[in-house]
């Protein structure tokens, strides 16, 4: 074999090496244990309480009977000890990469979170879209431990459930371990966590006899937002204010409103919604304002609203105009006067526009968001109604 044969198959033998090499951190699926969940609280005897949520893959041939996780918890100094001290418990090695949600206890989170966040936002095995919620009124390993009747384990329901629930009404923000780590960073705004709960009682909710029940024992509901000053959690507002807060702040892009009106209310439904806000001195005063436009569709009317006529679209305009600038800015009064910090990002749109202005106010911006008043605007165009323009009526026999 001459030297040009010889160095043709030294190439060929090692590409076909290269080709079925494997992945140098390449783990064993039947070795490993994945974590779709975590649940940090303070601890008993320990600093930090850490609960897991791993997943049990099945088959779909295998007892119909076996919980979907198991959920188990330990406690330490730290996290990233704790992850790697869970096999003094567990038989496989944990793989966090697939971890959905992080549940940070109300308690915990009062004291406050840098120190919890840094080990995440430090691994390369954490994405930056892993849902980051406070609990609010519960331990948050209970939240793990309440079945769902899909059988799916509680933080893919978690994960489900906050996803659909901006998609259709923008309640919550969306709480990302990346948002968490932009808020950290930003000037002139606060830090805002979707909160989650329990409702029903916990007794039995961890058994799978619970979730054969017409009406589940317990289940996780969405209570709103957790409002931070710099890491520490200073309270709780609702989901009807935190829908207000994603209004104000451009997050919402679709939802409904159920505006009073005499016997019955009216909905529309708004789509397309876009709001500016504004920061700025002006004579020597800040001025903020907030401008929202928004197209919608008739969702349901009094029937003393006539909307065959172009007047009965002009009335519902103004009515729906008025209702959400009343209700935003009675949100922005009540978090100004309960908590007086800014978690709509006024400043942060001072800071990058009007740099010059915003720099003295910087160390007391939210001093000065609490006793500026706001200027709310709002201006809802209807396009047109859902199927019918109509009242069901009988109208009788006869002439």
């Amino acid at each position: 074999m001459n030297k040009t044969a010889r160095l043709l198959l030294a190439i060929c033998v090692t590409a076909a090496s290269l080709s079925i090499a494997g992945c140098w951190d390449s783990a064993e699926l039947n070795k490993t244990s994945l974590i779709t969940g975590i649940a940090l609280e303070p601890g008993k005897h320990g600093k930090l309480r850490l609960t897991v949520e791993t997943m049990i893959a099945k088959r779909p041939e295998e007892s119909k009977d076996t919980t979907p996780s198991i959920v188990q918890s330990l406690e330490g100094n730290s996290l990233p000890d704790l992850l790697v001290r869970f096999n003094e418990s567990l038989d496989r090695s944990l793989l966090i990469s697939h971890i959905g949600v992080i549940i940070i206890d109300e308690r915990l989170a009062r004291q406050g979170i840098q120190y919890l966040m840094d080990p995440l936002q430090r691994t390369r095995f954490i994405r930056e879209d892993v849902l980051v919620l406070i609990s609010e009124g519960v331990h948050a390993s209970q939240i793990f431990k309440v079945l769902y009747p899909r059988k799916l384990q509680a933080s893919s329901k978690i994960v489900s459930q906050l996803k659909s629930y901006r998609s259709s009404r923008g309640g919550v923000p969306q709480s990302r371990l990346y948002d968490v780590s932009e808020t950290f960073l930003a000037e002139g705004r606060e830090l805002l966590l979707a909160s989650i709960s329990l409702k029903g009682s916990m007794k039995d909710a961890d058994k799978m006899e619970s979730i054969k029940m017409v009406t589940p024992k317990a289940s996780i509901v969405i209570t709103g937002a957790g409002i931070f000053s710099e890491d520490k959690l200073k309270g709780f507002i609702s989901v009807e204010e935190s829908r207000m807060v994603m209004m104000a702040s451009n997050q919402v892009k679709t939802t409904t409103l159920a505006i009073p009106y005499r016997k019955h209310d009216v909905s529309i439904r708004l789509r397309h919604i876009d709001s500016d806000i504004d920061a700025f001195m002006e004579k020597g005063k800040v001025k903020i304002q907030v401008k929202l436009e928004a197209e919608g569709a008739v969702s349901s009317i009094d029937e003393s609203i006539d909307i065959t006529k172009i007047s009965g679209y002009e009335k519902l305009e103004k009515l729906g105009s008025d209702y959400l600038e009343q209700q935003m800015s009675e949100t922005i009064r009540s978090i100004q006067k309960r908590f007086g910090l800014d978690v709509f990002g006024f400043g942060e749109h001072m800071y990058r526009m009007h740099y010059a202005q915003f720099a003295p106010l910087a160390e007391r911006w939210n001093n000065v968001f609490a006793s500026t008043p706001v200027t709310v605007k709002v201006n809802i165009r209807l396009r047109r109604s859902e199927l019918k323009t109509k009242h069901i009526k009988n109208e009788g026999v006869g002439p």
